[in-house]
């Protein structure tokens, strides 16, 4: 893997590796839409996998940190660091037409697991003890448990309530305080679950769009029903009309268009 770069390389990795410095940038800056920007970092990095290779998409995620980290400080590195390893991985297994299933739990399952590390290395260099963030999270719990019960109550569910779940709650609660460094675990995994499916999908969607030949995500019966809903929705705007002439409608039927025929070649 180890090898000199040609200059092609160099320009293409620098100029993507700043792209992605640049929505980064606008992701910590920015008050509103720092989602979408957060989004489209690791699409950046999955591109340049898919243009040249995993080493070239190294060496520009070195770039990209070594920019970021003197523009922001240290403290904006291991958010960039996990979003342009997930579009490095997504990338490398795009690439090589890897199953959705694999791409899926594997990219949970490590990102549960460094999300997981990052927040105890931050505990640990903030010297805030591990003990003193259980025992917040225990007393949000109990309030949070306590409002439910005050809230039912109100509206006549107080037996209901102390009777049915909340000992279920409770039970399934003590367990988790008790083996919290599994729970923990498990909270981030499921979190980052839904996190994990659509960034894949808008990454798989967009690198379509721009003519890579990957698995289409979520293939068969599923992409089909949700491109007629994008085309059913589109031939249901007027072709005239201040909606039908506007700059974003036709922007949009052009795009429907291309994922089309982004479709078809990846068929």
């Amino acid at each position: 893997m180890f090898r000199r770069l040609t200059a092609i390389e160099i320009a293409e990795g620098a100029l993507l590796a700043n792209i992605g410095v640049i929505f980064q940038l606008l992701a910590l800056y920015l008050p509103i839409g720092k989602s979408i920007f957060q989004l489209l970092s690791p699409i950046v990095f999955a591109i340049i996998v898919l243009r040249r290779d995993f080493y070239v998409g190294i060496m520009s995620l070195c770039v990209a940190l070594f920019t970021i980290g003197i523009m922001s400080g240290p403290g904006a590195l291991p958010f960039m660091l996990l979003e342009c390893g997930a579009g490095l991985f997504l990338g490398l297994t795009m690439k090589h037409r890897a199953y959705h299933i694999f791409i899926i739990f594997v990219g949970t399952t490590s990102g549960a697991l460094a999300l997981y590390f990052l927040v105890i290395l931050t505990d640990f260099l903030a010297g805030i003890p591990l003990s003193d963030l259980i025992r917040s999270l225990h007393a949000t719990f109990t309030a949070f448990v306590n409002l439910v019960g005050v809230v039912a109550a109100s509206v006549g569910l107080g037996y209901w309530w102390q009777h049915n779940p909340a000992p279920v709650i409770n039970a399934i609660a003590q367990v988790a305080f008790t083996y919290w460094w599994a729970a923990y675990y498990i909270v981030n995994w499921l979190f980052l679950l839904p996190v994990v499916i659509v960034v894949y999908f808008i990454t798989n969607l967009l690198v379509r769009m721009l003519g890579y030949k990957v698995r289409p995500f979520p293939s068969g019966l599923i992409e089909r029903f949700l491109y007629w809903i994008l085309r059913a929705m589109t031939r249901f705007i007027p072709e005239q009309g201040r909606v039908g002439r506007h700059w974003l409608t036709r922007a949009l039927k052009k795009e429907v268009r291309r994922l089309g025929i982004a479709r078809q070649k990846s068929e």
